[in-house]
């Protein structure tokens, strides 16, 4: 199985190097290569000691280089985000100086970079192409049904078949198999569906409309959702879909209702068959394990209020400083290298402002797509990116995802849709005023 990592790694390399040197278009190749490629850009190509890079990160770095003039210039409804992204990397690196582990967070920080990388990227590429969105919706939506696909033949042929050595220990419950698709985590899968489960309702004739075939096809992503047994993105869902119930037209609230009731009559006589709702260890239990270990968490962050632990130290710091947290896996004792809190994770190893900061950047891109599309600035689709971003944000309460690449990047691109859809009219006039006459 590693043999075939390693291969699928340097296939993907040598294709992603053959078609950027053949392409006219280069930028636009690496953004969808990113995409159609995703079951295996999250593969490492440094190890552990060297920041554990992946093939994201090396093709983000390659493209920051061949398409330096991209960002040259900054558009100055964006300068809001460009500040925020100089003032997260200045407080990482002070966190980074200040920690016990300085070498090992300096080298983490190599992998914020490509995510600032890939934005900026998408923004300009928008921007030429207006239609360029949707290519990105069409390829997130290509990621997600291969996703699916790969795991219905894992009901047919078993966990064999995977692109991981090893799964993580949640893919089995006495109750049945947690799919987990092309990831080695099915809770991280759950959320990555239950995101891109709202990129089908967008319908491109009718942004207010939604077709019975966005229906059905949100549907199909939900169940396989189900399949996973991951009750965050559950939540998540949930928590986006009330979003919608709140925010959308007269059209999709009606489809929302009739969907939640059938949903709910679904649950009522088929829980037990559904291992979401069938899971060993029950929710009380799920809660005062995470409970014993956010408390520490938060202890931690008390302790390094202002810059945190250092990016990428949890783990070491825990192995040293707080040694109560740790799982025993096979008779083997492993410390944790996250708290079972994606926001614990970030406030204990950037500190409060660096949190603040990555927050801010979120939420701020939700904000300006409401209220663009409240303006009528922009259209419906907002609404469809704002959902997904709702959804990450509850299931991040239990689930720490973005040390996955693949969620990484459904959520950069969420975020800066919103971003380019609530400041197009306003790039587009700045443009227009420089243009020489």
């Amino acid at each position: 199985m590693k043999s075939l990592m390693v291969v699928l790694t340097a296939a993907a390399i040598l294709v992603f190097v053959v078609l950027v040197l053949l392409s006219r278009q280069p930028r636009r190749t690496y953004l969808l290569y990113m995409l159609y490629a995703l079951p295996l850009i999250d593969f490492k190509i440094t190890p552990y000691q060297w920041g554990s890079l992946t093939l994201f990160d090396g093709f983000s770095y390659l493209l920051l280089f061949w398409r330096y003039k991209d960002f040259l210039s900054i558009y100055k409804p964006n300068r809001f985000y460009f500040g925020g992204f100089l003032t997260l990397i200045f407080l990482l690196l002070l966190g980074s100086l200040t920690s016990s582990f300085i070498t090992n967070s300096l080298i983490t920080i190599l992998s914020v970079f490509p995510v600032f990388i890939y934005a900026r990227l998408l923004i300009v590429e928008c921007m030429h192409d207006k239609q360029f969105i949707n290519k990105m919706i069409k390829g997130l939506q290509f990621a997600c049904l291969f996703s699916i696909a790969f795991l219905v033949v894992q009901m047919i042929v078993g966990l064999d078949f995977k692109l991981y050595t090893e799964l993580n220990q949640n893919v089995l419950d006495s109750n049945g198999i947690r799919y987990p698709s092309y990831f080695h985590d099915s809770q991280k899968y759950a959320q990555f569906l239950a995101m891109l489960s709202f990129l089908f309702l967008i319908n491109n004739k009718n942004f207010k409309r939604p077709q019975v075939i966005n229906i059905l096809m949100f549907l199909l992503v939900v169940v396989a959702m189900f399949l996973t047994g991951g009750r965050s993105a559950f939540l998540g869902l949930s928590a986006g879909m009330l979003f919608l119930l709140l925010f959308a037209g007269v059209q999709y609230k009606k489809y929302i209702i009739v969907g939640c009731l059938a949903g709910g009559i679904v649950i009522a006589f088929f829980s037990q068959s559904l291992i979401l709702f069938n899971r060993k260890d029950d929710f009380n239990n799920s809660f005062d394990f995470r409970a014993t270990i956010w408390q520490e968490a938060y202890g931690i962050f008390k302790s390094h209020p202002f810059l945190g632990i250092g990016i990428g130290n949890y783990k070491d710091y825990v192995s040293r400083y707080s040694q109560d947290q740790y799982l025993i896996l096979e008779n083997e004792i492993v410390f944790l290298d996250q708290p079972e809190n994606g926001y614990l994770k970030i406030l204990t190893e950037f500190g409060g402002p660096g949190f603040l900061v990555v927050f801010i950047l979120i939420i701020g891109s939700m904000v300006g797509g409401l209220r663009a599309y409240i303006k009528k600035q922009t259209d419906a689709r907002v609404l469809m990116f704002i959902a997904p971003v709702i959804c990450w944000l509850v299931s991040f309460i239990s689930l720490y995802s973005i040390t996955d690449r693949r969620n990484l990047i459904v959520l950069v691109c969420l975020t800066t849709f919103l971003i380019y859809l609530s400041n197009r009219s306003k790039i587009i006039n700045e443009e227009q005023a420089v243009k020489p006459v």
